[in-house]
């Protein structure tokens, strides 16, 4: 019988041997319950039976999938972390789970060490969550649409601004949250004004927030390039909050705004250089000119999910 002072921690798979691999594994943390499901309508009478810190779930599984148990719990748990267990190495797959909310997801067979890792992470994430507080993006949307670093002061590097820190904190708690740490959370394509043209997360970011951080990206750049511009020649593509960076690809009509954690290696800078000069070239007649009608840039979106396969199959 589980113990009600543990916290507990659902595994959702059909295939027995899974489940009897997470049993065994669990035995090595006896801090935590393990609740076993074999199904995704046997995980979903579990949740209601007790609180879960956290959730791994098989991706495929018969009647319901794991892809549409995450989009059911999400809606009703948005705050349960949840890990997919996958055998596939489709980039699709794992990029509708992100845009469905999952934090990570792992290949199968499961491992110790990867077990425990997404047990740490969310530890970690719980923790940090615990220790922020609730920002509401509509109290900052004025202040980024009329931000001018000239009429605040901030042109001098080193300079302290209260509303720059507010917007930083914003960036930090709406989008650069635990996810995928050591990996790509965030890709931006931007127009030069800050429109976001499309968007891919590993992080969920509502339609409306991705407007808004669009606009925040734009101020962000547009204040380190002029605090730093008297004391450097070179093109400012990187600018590091805390353990995140947002790294700007500038091109002629647009930018590519990536958001990571970790070190991004050589290949991945030329894949994010590579993908915004490919957007550009093959859509070079309707930026010149665009009206802001996203359906003559529909095909953004495939540049995003080419890129972020091309940086995450490393594990970069």
């Amino acid at each position: 019988m589980p113990s009600e002072d543990l916290p507990n921690i659902l595994a959702v798979d059909d295939d027995f041997a899974v489940r009897m691999a997470m049993d065994f594994m669990f035995k090595k943390w006896p801090e935590y319950n393990l609740i076993l499901a074999e199904d995704a309508k046997d995980a979903l009478v579990k949740l209601e039976e007790r609180n879960y810190m956290m959730m791994f779930s098989d991706i495929n599984m018969p009647e319901i999938s794991g892809l549409e148990l995450l989009e059911m719990v999400k809606a009703k748990y948005p705050d349960l972390p949840i890990f997919m267990l996958t055998s596939e190495t489709d980039i699709q797959n794992s990029i509708t789970a992100f845009r469905h909310g999952a934090m990570d997801y792992l290949l199968k067979p499961p491992t110790v060490a990867s077990i425990k890792g997404a047990i740490d992470k969310t530890v970690e994430y719980i923790e940090e969550k615990a220790e922020k507080e609730r920002i509401d993006m509509s109290d900052f949307k004025q202040m980024v649409e009329g931000f001018s670093p000239e009429e605040m002061g901030l042109t001098k590097s080193g300079s302290k601004n209260t509303e720059f820190t507010k917007l930083v904190n914003v960036l930090q708690e709406k989008l650069i949250h635990p996810g995928k740490v050591g990996r790509v959370h965030n890709l931006f394509l931007l127009s030069k004004s800050g429109i976001v043209i499309a968007n891919l997360s590993a992080n969920e970011v509502e339609e409306t927030d991705a407007d808004i951080l669009g606009g925040m990206f734009t101020a962000v750049k547009n204040f380190m390039e002029d605090a730093f511009s008297a004391k450097s020649d070179s093109t400012l593509n990187d600018i590091q909050f805390g353990n995140f960076h947002i790294t700007f690809a500038s091109g002629a009509y647009s930018e590519l705004a990536v958001v990571y954690t970790g070190i991004i290696n050589q290949a991945a800078e030329e894949a994010i250089a590579d993908t915004l000069i490919a957007f550009e070239l093959d859509n070079m007649k309707t930026l010149e000119n665009w009206d802001g009608d996203f359906s003559k840039l529909s095909t953004a979106p495939t540049y995003l999910e080419k890129l972020f396969s091309d940086i995450d199959k490393d594990k970069s």
